[in-house]
């Protein structure tokens, strides 16, 4: 869903200055030219041509000559050698086609389950001391406090937004530049970036993005969460790429998206190694999700944002019809079981049925006690592989009026809420 606008962008100070981009990695001819000029003491801007040279001609004969050498070609000499095989260089994220749509998955309480890959390290869930981690959408520590008094329990993860109007919005985002915000945050942070900036003179998009033009950048980003001392946060990136409403969807060039994902993740980890890339479907649609999945390599945790609409769940039925369909929230948490990943739920909520789009067409589920005891239920009994999740207690006009602090929006789901919670 859009994020609440940031009430205090204006109180974050002056942006900080882009850090300098370190050099790309020089070729290896260009590794191997530096070598000999360091070790034969040539002057530094001069480049040894004859040393080079004779080295390389040097290296050339000798390999001519052990490959036409006797022992290298005789049965006893091949059999003798041991095999050992040799790692395949990991070719850069821009050179890395895109992965086979996912078409043949396993219908969630089929049976079938895909045996994990054991490539991938599946990474540890937010920290807490409840069953499993839980938390809210917030921009201040002032709004987190609110929830966690509300429910009588402590927040173990906020989920926050960048700004989307700059590179330099996303890549030294407000979050931490002020302790009203969440620099001294005691639980965990999740991160939500747009894949490149929507508006402004940095406009970018999924082509650009797919060639490698922003891997920069998001090795900036990597750098400033562990500056920032959350190295480890979640990030959900390009989160709702299955909608229609973000400049970031798939739908508009699913294989560039898919490569500006991977690009993103990997840049992102290259500064920033424990960082938890989070993939975030919207459920239900209205775009294919599973057909752009990047990768196991790419991806930590397998995301739903899951609120009560498009469709509602006024019974139990109707819940349980809901979350098993396609993309639905069952659906989620058995594609993270196939891929050996963790599972999250970074919104969900209510939704008023009264000044909402869901509302106006009768596809909201208002104040729904039901809902919100399926959803404990969900996390209760998935909590092996529950990253976290997280509340979207939004009362902004226009969006879900998901609000259970409201004590007259929603007062038997809050009641609820806090029962289980």
């Amino acid at each position: 869903m859009l994020p609440i606008a940031d009430p205090v962008r204006d109180g974050r100070g002056s942006a900080q200055p882009p850090r300098t981009e370190p050099a790309a990695d020089a070729s290896l001819p260009h590794r191997v030219t530096d070598w000999i000029i360091e070790h034969w003491g040539a002057k530094p801007g001069r480049h040894p041509y004859l040393p080079v040279g004779l080295v390389a001609l040097a290296a050339v004969l000798a390999l001519v000559a052990w490959m036409l050498g006797p022992a290298q070609n005789s049965p006893a000499s091949v059999d003798a050698a041991p095999v050992t095989p040799t790692p395949s260089a990991a070719p850069s994220p821009a050179a890395v086609p895109p992965p086979a749509p996912v078409s043949a998955e396993p219908a969630p309480g089929s049976g079938a389950v895909a045996p994990p890959s054991g490539q991938v390290t599946r990474v540890a869930r937010a920290a807490t001391a409840g069953s499993f981690p839980s938390g809210v959408a917030a921009h201040t520590v002032a709004e987190a406090t609110a929830w966690a008094q509300f429910r009588g329990r402590p927040v173990d993860v906020v989920v926050t937004y960048t700004d989307r109007n700059s590179w330099d919005a996303i890549v030294n985002p407000w979050i931490g530049r002020s302790a009203s915000t969440f620099s001294n945050f005691a639980g965990t942070l999740v991160v939500s970036v747009p894949l490149f900036p929507v508006e402004g003179s940095e406009l970018g998009n999924l082509t650009d993005c797919a060639a490698g033009d922003y891997n920069a950048k998001w090795r900036q980003f990597g750098r400033w969460l562990v500056n920032e001392g959350r190295g480890d946060s979640f990030v959900r990136l390009g989160w709702e790429f299955n909608g229609d409403w973000f400049a970031w969807r798939a739908s508009a060039n699913p294989t560039a998206y898919v490569q500006c994902f991977r690009n993103a993740s990997s840049s992102i980890k290259a500064t920033s190694p424990k960082v938890r890339i989070d993939w975030n479907i919207n459920a239900h649609g209205p775009r294919s999700a599973f057909a752009v999945y990047p990768g196991d390599q790419y991806v930590d945790v397998i995301g739903i944002d899951s609120y009560d609409q498009y469709p509602p769940s006024p019974t139990l039925s109707a819940f349980d019809a809901q979350c098993d369909a396609t993309e639905g929230l069952c659906q989620v948490i058995s594609f993270a079981r196939r891929h050996n990943k963790l599972f999250s739920v970074p919104e969900w909520g209510v939704v008023s049925q009264q000044n909402t789009k869901a509302g106006a067409v009768g596809q909201a589920g208002g104040d729904n006690p039901v809902y919100i005891e399926r959803m404990y239920s969900i996390f209760e009994r998935n909590a092996d592989i529950l990253a976290y999740e997280a509340y979207f207690s939004d009362d902004v006009p226009g969006n879900v009026h998901s609000s259970l602090l409201n004590p007259n929006r929603h007062p038997r789901s809050a009641d609820t809420y806090k029962r289980l919670w």
